[in-house]
C-alpha cells in the first residue's frame, strides 16, 4: 500500500498546482490587479480604466472563453486602437495551449486522485503503509519543488528563460518593451508575484496530506 499512498499524494499535489494555475489564468480581476500593481499606466501607456477589461480579455482567451486575443481602445470619434501586434497574439496562442493543457492535467489528476482516495478510504484506510506512502510522496514532491525554489532564488532569470525555451518551440516570447504592450503589462516582477501567490495557495494541498498522514494512522491498528 505504500506505493499507492505515494501515488495518491503526488496526484493531489499535481492537482493542487495545476488547479491554482488554471484559477489564476482564468481570473480576469486578479490578473488586472496584478498588472496594475506591477505595470502601472505610466509604464505601459494603457489607461488605468482599461485594466479590468484587459484582464478579462486575457483570462477569457487563455481559458477558452474567448477565441480572439486582441484589445481595442475606442476614443470619441476615432478609429479603435488595437493594443497588440499579430506576433504578440501568436505568442499568447502558444500560452493558451499551455494553459489548456494545464486544465486537462488538473481535471485528469483530480479525477484519479478522487477515485484512489475513495478506494483507499473503503479498502485500505486501516493500513498504516498507506499513510507512510503519503509521507513518501510528500518527500518526493518536496525534493522537486525545493530544487526549483532554490534555482529561482539563485538565478530566477535562468529559470525563467529555461522554462520558456522548454515550453515554447519558437522565440515568440522574446518581446521588446519599447514596442510591445504585452511585455510591458507582464514584466518579470509580475510573474514572480504570480509564482509566490500560486505557491502559497498550492501549499494547502501538501499541508492537508501531511495532517492526514500523521493523524489518521494514530487512530487505527496495524
Amino acid at each position: 500500500m505504500k506505493p499507492l499512498g505515494a501515488i495518491l499524494a503526488l496526484l493531489w499535489i499535481l492537482f493542487g498546482i495545476t488547479g491554482v494555475i488554471w484559477w489564476m489564468a482564468g481570473d480576469g480581476a486578479f490578473l488586472a490587479a496584478e498588472m496594475l500593481r506591477f505595470a502601472p499606466p505610466e509604464d505601459t501607456g494603457l489607461p488605468a480604466e482599461e485594466y479590468p477589461g484587459m484582464g478579462d480579455m486575457i483570462a477569457g482567451y487563455l481559458t477558452g472563453r474567448a477565441e480572439r486575443f486582441q484589445y481595442e481602445i475606442t476614443g470619441s470619434g476615432e478609429e479603435p486602437l488595437r493594443c497588440f501586434h499579430d506576433y504578440e497574439a501568436a505568442h499568447m496562442a502558444d500560452c493558451r495551449g499551455l494553459i489548456r493543457l494545464d486544465g486537462a492535467v488538473a481535471a485528469v489528476s483530480g479525477a484519479l486522485a478522487l477515485a484512489l482516495t475513495g478506494l483507499a478510504a473503503v479498502r485500505f484506510r486501516r493500513d498504516r503503509r498507506l499513510y507512510r506512502g503519503l509521507r513518501t510522496g510528500l518527500r518526493m514532491a518536496a525534493v522537486v519543488m525545493g530544487s526549483l525554489l532554490a534555482w529561482a532564488l539563485i538565478d530566477f532569470d535562468g529559470l525563467f528563460i529555461t522554462f520558456h525555451r522548454v515550453a515554447f518551440t519558437n522565440d515568440g516570447w522574446l518581446l521588446n518593451p519599447r514596442t510591445d504592450l504585452l511585455i510591458r503589462l507582464m514584466p518579470e516582477k509580475f510573474f514572480v508575484s504570480l509564482g509566490i501567490r500560486g505557491a502559497l495557495r498550492a501549499m494547502a494541498v501538501p499541508l492537508a496530506i501531511e495532517v492526514v498522514a500523521r493523524i489518521a494512522p494514530g487512530s487505527v491498528k496495524e
